[in-house]
């Protein structure tokens, strides 16, 4: 997590907001935000119907952004206290806090320059795979996990908080981080993950219930 944290956007959703159209910080070579429909993402997310709890789990997109690096610069890291704001590293040396307003679905969108401080806090470790499954762990937020298929383009997200490996949902996403935030009144929460989609730089904010 950041070492000075910005206040995180309630998981139970938040409005008062008019939506407005997304923007990114005025400085020269920044990244450009999109907003993108989140109709047109779900179809990339699933709940794995060998999920224990498949038929009462819930899987909704509620936020989706492209971002189009700056010129000569990567996406090397990104890091948030929550699932939003997300702190967005290039490999320019620069970062830029991506955050939005939840009004229904994440509204506002935008960019600004932020510092690349960042303070690392070991996360539980992860219940491995099965020896058969040719898996590698992105990362993980809040018990959940993201593993890659090697020389593939689905990313696996584990359930929170299982003693084994449990694939909660399965994405259509070369996906290089994740952030995550349960809620009070239940199981479930909001899971976020940035990488890659149709080879775009791509920010998906989902309602998750497990």
């Amino acid at each position: 997590m950041p070492a000075s944290a910005q206040p995180v956007v309630p998981s139970s959703g938040y409005s008062g907001v008019a939506p407005q159209p997304a923007v990114s910080g005025g400085k020269a070579n920044a990244p450009t935000l999109v907003h993108i429909s989140e109709a047109s993402l779900s179809n990339l997310f699933r709940v794995v119907p060998t999920y224990p709890r498949a038929s009462s789990a819930g899987l909704k997109v509620v936020g989706s952004y492209t971002v189009k690096e700056p010129s000569g610069a990567r996406l090397v890291g990104a890091w948030s206290p929550g699932y939003l704001p997300i702190t967005l590293s290039f490999s320019d040396g620069h970062c830029y806090s991506f955050e939005a307003d939840y009004y229904g679905t994440l509204k506002n969108g935008r960019l600004n320059p932020s510092s690349c401080k960042y303070r690392h806090i070991a996360p539980p470790p992860q219940p491995s795979p099965p020896a058969s499954e040719s898996l590698r762990l992105i990362g993980s937020a809040w018990g959940y996990g993201a593993w890659i298929r090697e020389h593939g383009q689905e990313t696996i997200i584990t359930a929170p908080n299982a003693k084994t490996f449990e694939p909660l949902f399965t994405a259509r996403m070369t996906v290089s981080a994740i952030m995550a935030m349960n809620g009070p009144d239940g199981p479930g929460g909001n899971v976020t993950l940035v990488g890659k989609i149709h080879g775009k730089l791509t920010v998906v904010t989902l309602e998750v219930g497990y």
